[in-house]
């Protein structure tokens, strides 16, 4: 037998049921209740006997049995957007706390819940979950907001204070709530720009440039502009490089390559922009040292030397670059007349002396020493070369070789003895026997009271003093010959005085001739 019940809105009727069953899902059955017009037929337990009425209450009289007498679960709707399920225990005790719960379904999208019960009269209210706002026995949970289909759940505590028939009816009040959406999106662009730390000049350089929308938006009309420093230079020989790249979606990005040629030595940076309609600018940079290799080489040494001694050279090999050098190698070369006599740590072949220098780091030197020699006089030139890769790099050094002239001198009077009055002729014979020219050759004869002179080649006669012409050279190994006569003036060893200078020499060189005069 089924069994409806019409109650109006806000309104639980309770009526005595014998012991209630639970559903599959906990709900209680019993009469059907409705506070919303509507019947709601339950469906009925098995018939139970009518309960019997409560007996008298004597003096003092033993906790007697409580039995509802309305169904422990009801159900509320507020209009259409919300259902509220009260649920109580079919009996409590005296003195004891019990529970009982609210459920409050939300069947649409509402806003400003307000659940409110009432504590029965005969009992205190003991808690909640959650926390009620208490006003009086008036018991109140408000929640902001619920989405459609949510299920919220309050448990209250009570303790009955007396027998008999216990209850409360609740209410929920709620306002629909209509939602609504956007996506809202944000373009954020990135740059980064990568290239070489080095490069050597008129070297070609790589670059690239990645700009990057790690936004949640399209980047709409995105450019990327690149300003090439003075230091570098494009092959369009423009100095700001522009590039449209357009649409740039969430997580995209693009690569761009640039590649610049080193012009100068320096440190540039360069610095790229990417821009958008709809993004913040973005900016990066990439800086480049550009370098060049350098080597350079010098030779000292004197400019003059005596042939047969030794001469000692300076070798200083430099790295006037900006980047190591490697495996330098250095070979001198001495003229075919010169000898080799040191080169420390050289390796020597013939008129080749040779080093190796494993590294040679920027701005540093490496020095090395060399003597020769020669027995040739003249000016030779010392050669020397340095290499490191494709580098090279030259000196040399002039030295002049300088013999010693020697000078040998001979006068001859022939005839010897002359009578007074006789005349006899002194030949004179200079000859360089040493290894330089004898430069500016000077003589002069002085004649003495016994001989008097009368003729001299290429010479002049100032009373007993004969000057002949300066010889400009005499080379070596070769000779002069000249003659001056003189005549038998007195009796006696007459000796003629001949001096000789030379601009090597620091004193005359004195030759005499004695002539016996009767």
């Amino acid at each position: 037998m089924k069994y409806f019940a019409w109650i109006p809105l806000g309104i639980v009727a309770l009526t005595a049921l014998a012991p209630l069953r639970a559903d599959t899902d906990g709900r209680f059955l019993g009469r059907p209740i409705s506070i919303d017009g509507k019947a709601r037929p339950v469906t009925a337990p098995q018939a139970q006997p009518a309960p019997r009425p409560l007996p008298l209450p004597e003096p003092r009289p033993a906790p007697l049995q409580v039995v509802a007498t309305a169904p422990p679960a009801v159900e509320a709707r507020s209009c259409c957007n919300m259902r509220l399920l009260k649920q109580m225990p079919a009996e409590v005790s005296y003195g004891q706390e019990f529970m009982y719960q609210l459920q409050v379904f939300a069947t649409e999208n509402v806003a400003d819940i307000v659940v409110r019960d009432s504590v029965p009269e005969g009992a205190v209210y003991v808690r909640s979950e959650p926390p009620a706002r208490v006003t009086g026995n008036v018991l109140e949970w408000t929640w902001s907001e619920m989405d459609a289909g949510q299920v919220r759940e309050i448990r209250v505590w009570l303790r009955p204070e007396r027998e008999g028939r216990l209850g409360s009816c609740a209410t929920v009040h709620a306002v629909s709530r209509a939602c609504a959406f956007t996506v809202v999106g944000r373009a954020t662009l990135s740059l980064t720009k990568t290239g070489p730390a080095t490069a050597a000049v008129g070297e070609d350089i790589p670059y690239n440039i990645v700009v990057a929308n790690s936004g949640n938006s399209v980047a709409k009309g995105v450019v990327v502009t690149d300003t090439v420093p003075s230091g570098l230079a494009h092959a369009t020989g423009q100095s700001t490089l522009t590039f449209n790249v357009g649409d740039l979606g969430p997580n995209q990005s693009r690569t761009i390559p640039v590649v610049l040629r080193g012009m100068s030595r320096g440190r540039y940076c360069n610095l790229a922009t990417a821009t958008s309609a709809n993004a913040a600018k973005a900016s990066a940079e990439a800086c480049t040292a550009i370098v060049q290799p350098g080597l350079q080489v010098t030779k000292t040494g004197p400019t003059e030397q005596f042939i047969g001694k030794n001469a000692d050279y300076t070798i200083t090999v430099m790295n006037v670059g900006d980047t190591l050098l490697s495996n330098v190698t250095v070979v001198d070369t001495t003229p075919q007349v010169a000898r080799i006599i040191t080169a420390a740590g050289a390796s020597v072949a013939g008129t080749q002396a040779g080093w190796r220098i494993p590294e040679l780091q920027p701005g540093e030197r490496k020095s090395f020493t060399l003597t020769l020699t020669t027995a040739t006089a003249g000016t030779h030139v010392n050669g020397v070369t340095a290499a490191a890769g494709g580098l090279t790099a030259q000196a040399q050094a002039a030295t002049l070789w300088r013999g010693l002239g020697a000078m040998l001198v001979e006068v001859v009077d022939s005839p010897d003895p002359i009578l007074i009055g006789g005349t006899t002729t002194y030949t004179i014979r200079i000859t360089n026997q040493g290894s330089a020219d004898l430069m500016n050759v000077s003589t002069t004869g002085s004649f003495p009271r016994e001989i008097t002179p009368t003729a001299a080649q290429n010479g002049t006669i100032t009373g007993s003093t004969v000057r002949f012409q300066t010889i400009p050279r005499i080379g070596v190994g070769q000779s002069a010959t000249f003659t001056a006569t003189g005549r038998g003036a007195v009796e006696g060893d007459g000796r003629v005085k001949f001096s000789f200078t030379e601009d090597s020499l620091s004193s005359p060189v004195i030759e005499e001739e004695s002539t016996r005069v009767f």
